[in-house]
């Protein structure tokens, strides 16, 4: 690949597609076999031939599908494509709802389109875009808003889209039950060799986490130890406060940021029941129609 293919990858692969480690997580998360949340899928970064046959996969994160063909998900997996203008020649990025095998291709439909949220800096390579680093922006920084949305190119079938909680539904929820849904690992990245994203297994996880405190209009604190791992940036945080009811009764509430490097301390996540946020989204998706 050229530099800025390279460039591009490294920075679409420092979002989240990072798998190895030596420590599990905990059987806290548990495969969402039932398909109890199917508006939420896997979005991944391919890196394909010149007759578009994928050959590697290079990065992967979680979204919700809000629309009929919209995603949200984290600012810092989209920024990168927004830096550069588009997706580079030989990279490709399709969504799946898959709860158990999102690597199949025949599940995926392809991405046609990115937009980030305004407040996101300028995010090159890594690790830049990692917010792990601390380097793209602090933790709990003021006025960011690590959102990012994906346009698909067909409807998924028979998927519902997940429903906004009303606004300011966060500030009245502070010590209850959430449910982050995403396509992360069970291990933390070990940094100091390759990431082999070969062992994904491409399953949709469920785990549980209490609302501890909502910090300000962007960020809210959710209880630790996480759970929360690399691949489940962007995934979705539903209201949930009674985890056994039916999963369609929950509203997506926020979208995970940051689990942290060992996928139990910071649990740091953006918030999507605020007025601003909703109507940036309203907003970005009326543009991209017109296109």
């Amino acid at each position: 690949m050229n530099h800025a293919i390279r460039s591009a990858a490294a920075a679409l692969t420092s979002t989240g597609a990072f798998l190895l480690g030596t420590t599990a997580v905990s059987a806290q998360v548990t495969i969402d076999s039932e398909n109890r949340y199917p508006a939420v899928g896997a979005i991944m970064i391919w890196r394909v031939d010149e007759r578009e046959t994928p050959l590697q996969l290079l990065a992967f994160v979680s979204g919700t599908l809000i629309r009929d063909r919209v995603m949200v998900t984290a600012g810092h997996f989209t920024a990168p494509v927004k830096a550069l203008g588009a997706m580079p020649p030989h990279l490709r990025a399709f969504a799946s709802f898959s709860p158990t095998d999102a690597r199949d291709p025949k599940t995926w439909i392809p991405v046609v389109g990115m937009a980030t949220h305004p407040s996101m800096p300028p995010c090159p390579p890594p690790p830049q875009c990692d917010p792990t680093d601390d380097i793209l922006v602090a933790p709990l920084q003021p006025g960011i808003a690590d959102v990012g949305l994906v346009f698909l190119a067909s409807v998924p079938k028979g998927i519902e889209s997940a429903h906004f909680a009303d606004h300011g539904a966060l500030e009245r929820a502070e010590g209850k039950h959430t449910a982050i849904v995403g396509y992360g690992t069970t291990v933390p990245r070990n940094r100091s060799i390759p990431p082999d994203t070969s062992i994904w297994d491409g399953k949709r996880r469920i785990r549980t986490s209490i609302l501890r405190r909502v910090i300000d209009e962007t960020w809210a604190l959710w209880s630790l130890p996480s759970y929360v791992c690399h691949g489940d940036s962007g995934g979705g945080i539903f209201l949930n406060d009674r985890p056994n009811k039916i999963s369609s009764d929950d509203t997506l509430v926020a979208n995970v940021s940051d689990g942290g490097r060992d996928c139990r301390r910071q649990n740091n996540n953006n918030r999507l029941d605020t007025r601003s946020i909703q109507n940036w989204i309203n907003e970005t998706m009326r543009n991209h129609v017109a296109r």
